[in-house]
């Protein structure tokens, strides 16, 4: 009802304009985009379109996707299709309908078929990728491991197959595939977070300990100072402190062993004041300004350590 009553407020000539201006921003309205592209659409406004109806028919045709509206989305993609019948665009589209209504089986043969004429066709090699997650991970992994054979700066798809490798517990791989995308992305904070779980779910744990500290330190943490707030700034920084803390948890933790025996380069006495850091930074700075209450979240924090 309230969509309905949105819509009839809207000019088609203020949904169009709306729409051209949301097809240059990153994130994806799919619930306005189909209610406006659905008002001119129906209202017969296609014309005023111009030049812009095939950029406009894929647009409302993906959001259609999104919201599970596959006669519309039918009917974009039909259109689309006419217009532009060799199109790699079109052609994934043809096979993101088929997913959607789970015939993920036709989709793939779909796009094996077109790759079966241009192994190039990368828009196309993607949705094949994404149908194999779905069907089977292993080829999925093979498919990868050939894509980033030939496109190896692509750095999604090394997040996407390090994703892979964890869903089927082949932590090892895991950790040499974003050991990978570090270097062609060594600042992003989320992937060396990714890293150092890796690790520690391998047990190599001061490797862990030291990723995690790479993470405060990309994220605006002062772990040299042991006073203050720690200089918070912005990232996966609290993931992060919980890592450490739970690497130091035990007295006999292999990160005070790794110090003691020099294979850290970190003395066993900066390790306890990072880990008095730590605690600090949980108890009273971590959860600031949280929903639950800055109390509340204390308390629960002493609880577990």
């Amino acid at each position: 009802m309230a969509s309905t009553a949105s819509s009839s407020k809207t000019s088609a000539s203020q949904a169009i304009e709306w729409l051209a201006q949301q097809r240059r921003r990153p994130d994806r309205q799919s619930a306005k985009v189909v209610e406006y592209g659905t008002l001119v659409l129906e209202g017969g406004h296609v014309k005023a379109l111009k030049d812009d109806v095939w950029a406009f028919l894929e647009q409302v045709g993906i959001a259609a996707l999104d919201l599970g509206k596959f006669d519309l989305a039918q009917l974009c993609v039909a259109r689309l299709n006419t217009r532009f019948p060799d199109s790699a665009r079109v052609t994934a589209m043809q096979g993101m309908l088929l997913e959607a209504r789970g015939e993920a089986s036709k989709a793939l043969k779909l796009y094996e078929d077109v790759l079966a004429q241009d192994k190039t066709n990368l828009t196309i090699v993607k949705r094949q990728i994404a149908v194999l997650k779905s069907l089977d991970r292993q080829k999925a992994i093979e498919a990868l491991v050939a894509y980033l054979d030939t496109y190896y700066a692509d750095p999604e798809g090394w997040q996407e197959m390090a994703a892979l490798y964890s869903e089927l517990q082949m932590h090892q791989q895991a950790a040499f595939t974003l050991e990978e995308l570090l270097v062609i992305v060594p600042h992003n904070s989320f992937f060396v977070l990714q890293y150092a779980e890796t690790l520690y779910t391998l047990a190599r744990l001061p490797e862990a300990y030291k990723a995690y500290l790479r993470v405060l330190e990309m994220c605006g943490v002062d772990v040299s100072s042991t006073g203050g707030q720690g200089g918070l700034k912005s990232g996966p920084w609290v993931r992060a402190l919980w890592g450490l803390k739970l690497l130091q948890e035990a007295p006999s933790s292999a990160v005070v062993a790794a110090s003691a025996a020099g294979s850290l380069e970190v003395k066993v006495e900066q390790a306890d004041a990072i880990d008095r850091l730590v605690t600090d930074l949980l108890l009273n700075t971590a959860y600031h300004g949280s929903s639950l209450g800055a109390k509340s979240t204390r308390e629960a924090a002493r609880k577990i350590m």
